[in-house]
């Protein structure tokens, strides 16, 4: 049998070029690395040169920056972060909306079935709450073309995405801006599963129940009913049974659930200083996916995050539309509905942009 033909032996000389290849690659790709980090550190020398020679409030010695300004300075790869942006100049309302999207309604208009406007005043170092009821019956702009004069306030939501009206959050903030009468500059809409992702993100929130819940219709994610039981106390919550605790309303009304949004809530902001650690923005952006859509961009969220963790607790304000500000009406189609008392809510807003 012949011998089988082995394949030609490679030239000695051919190994070096293959390394020296390699090494060019190499070579290449960490310079293209680090000029792209030079211009970085070229804009960021501005700042070094300029607080070294006016001796800019907070530097070290002869005016240098001082040491953890200098760590960071030292640091190229934090350098490329985005740096924090106050979204406007003063005050910034933020309008949350929470809805019921479930997976597969991800292209279905939805109404907000709980709504929330966050006020921001890094000047006065205070923050606003809000809370909105869901069937205040307003003026929604954009309807009366159409033949709809007012409809429920959490409509909105559902009417800016059936009738491209700028989107669900574009079309909430312009009807609470025009039933309010204070600018609302940016949104967040979230749904069910991002707000229990962000709860088991912190891993849960302590909340005082004052007294116990009993629900024997709460509605599951099947469509269906359940009997809901939360006993009152200190409870640590999840996120499924904070969900259940904002959620229920068949126990008190409406107005009981507002309250209880603006608890959890502060539960949460009281857990999220107490820790250490927590996974950055856009972190916790990619573990929310899907379930959060907002106009603010990721620097305009660190400022707001930097801003809210220095703000004292007696300079939050917890407001909400009360059952004396408004009257319960049935329309003709049979919907039951709350009309504002317009003085009313204008005290609330006065309340909210701390006028006293």
């Amino acid at each position: 049998m012949a011998p089988t033909a082995s394949p030609p032996a490679r030239p000695a000389s051919s190994g070096r070029y293959y390394r020296l290849f390699a090494v060019i690659l190499l070579a290449s790709t960490m310079l293209s690395v680090w000029l792209g980090i030079a211009v970085v550190m070229a804009a960021r020398a501005q700042r070094w040169r300029a607080m070294a020679g006016m001796g800019a409030p907070g530097s070290g010695p002869l005016g240098l920056p001082p040491l953890p300004e200098v760590g960071r300075m030292l640091n190229p790869i934090e350098w490329l972060s985005p740096a924090p942006v106050w979204p406007v100049p003063g005050r910034l309302n933020v309008l949350i909306l929470g809805v019921d999207r479930r997976p597969e309604e991800r292209e279905v208009p939805v109404r907000s079935d709980a709504i929330m406007l966050i006020g921001l005043d890094p000047i006065s170092q205070t923050i606003s709450v809000l809370s909105i009821p869901r069937d205040l019956y307003v003026p929604i702009p954009g309807l009366e073309e159409r033949g709809i004069s007012q409809s429920r306030i959490n409509t909105a939501c559902f009417y800016g995405d059936y009738y491209h009206l700028g989107g669900c959050g574009e079309l909430a903030k312009q009807t609470v801006a025009y039933n309010f009468g204070l600018p609302v500059h940016r949104y967040v809409i979230l749904d069910f599963n991002g707000f229990k992702r962000i709860i088991d993100l912190v891993g849960g929130i302590e909340v005082e129940v004052p007294r116990t819940i009993v629900d024997n219709a709460y509605p599951t994610d099947d469509y269906r009913t359940e009997r809901l039981v939360i006993p009152a106390g200190r409870i640590h919550m999840d996120g499924d049974l904070a969900l259940k605790y904002v959620r229920t309303r068949h126990a008190d009304s409406d107005f009981g659930r507002l309250k209880r949004q603006q608890q959890v809530l502060m539960a949460l902001r009281a857990k999220v200083l107490s820790l250490r650690g927590l996974p950055q923005i856009p972190e916790i952006l990619r573990t929310l996916g899907d379930s959060v859509q907002t106009d603010l961009s990721v620097p305009e969220m660190l400022a707001i995050a930097q801003f809210a963790r220095g703000v004292l607790e007696d300079r939050i304000r917890l407001l909400a539309v009360e059952p004396s500000m408004v009257r319960p009406w049935q329309t003709p189609g049979g919907a039951a509905v709350l009309i504002p008392d317009r003085r009313a809510l204008a005290d609330v807003v006065k309340a909210f942009q701390w006028e006293r």
